[in-house]
């Protein structure tokens, strides 16, 4: 659906797809806080995904980035919090976000972009309380802005007639927390065109975070 295999080939990066467990609900997916989510632990899981990669292939450790849909979306946020030592940027589209098991506290301040429609009912763009208090893509994106130290006042431009860009700079570490904003956009993963499963914006959502990724690495370890 991402299309991310294709551009992985023509732009020569690896792209592996983590299988969630199965949840309560009887739907697979990831550790992400509400009851009737999976409760693997999925922190382990993931950096053991990490390491079997780097053991089979060359693999630059300073530039591993995560993205994910959805609940994915939501696992894209607590590895911002707990896991920033190994990603170097992330990446969310429509981000079911939940309170994190034992608050977020990143290792560093983290490049951070966010992909959201407002017409998303599935998760919806002006949050959730009643699911396991879902907040609001601006309250999400302002706690980022905080954890970063970035700027209060965000750039904002108008790329297309349904299409606006937050973007605050000037944060610690030269990171940046980028947000599009898509008028009418539902919970699917945006790229043009239209059919089942497709948001049908000119936005192609997937050039957008490899462009945004790819600017990032892992600050040098000093021995």
């Amino acid at each position: 659906m991402t299309g991310l295999s294709r551009l992985a080939n023509q732009a020569g990066f690896i792209v592996a797809y983590p299988q969630g467990s199965l949840g309560s609900d009887g739907h697979t997916g990831w550790n992400t806080g509400p009851a009737n989510y999976p409760h693997s632990n999925d922190l382990r899981f993931t950096e053991d995904v990490v390491h079997q990669i780097q053991n089979q292939l060359c693999v630059n450790t300073r530039r591993i980035y995560a993205t994910g849909f959805s609940n994915g979306g939501g696992m894209t946020d607590v590895l911002a919090c707990n896991m920033a030592d190994i990603f170097a940027a992330f990446a969310l589209v429509s981000g079911g976000i939940h309170p994190v098991s034992g608050g977020c506290h990143p290792a560093r301040p983290v490049p951070l972009l966010e992909i959201h429609g407002t017409a998303d009912t599935t998760v919806p763009y002006n949050g959730n309380p009643a699911n396991d208090r879902e907040p609001s893509v601006q309250q999400t994106l302002a706690t980022w802005v905080q954890l970063d130290g970035c700027s209060t006042r965000p750039a904002v431009s108008t790329t297309q007639a349904s299409v606006t860009t937050e973007r605050w700079d000037h944060c610690r570490d030269g990171v940046s927390v980028v947000h599009y904003r898509l008028r009418g956009g539902v919970h699917a993963w945006p790229m043009p065109g239209s059919g089942p499963g497709v948001d049908g914006h000119s936005i192609d959502a997937t050039t957008v975070i490899w462009n945004f990724l790819r600017a990032y690495s892992l600050p040098l370890k000093v021995y």
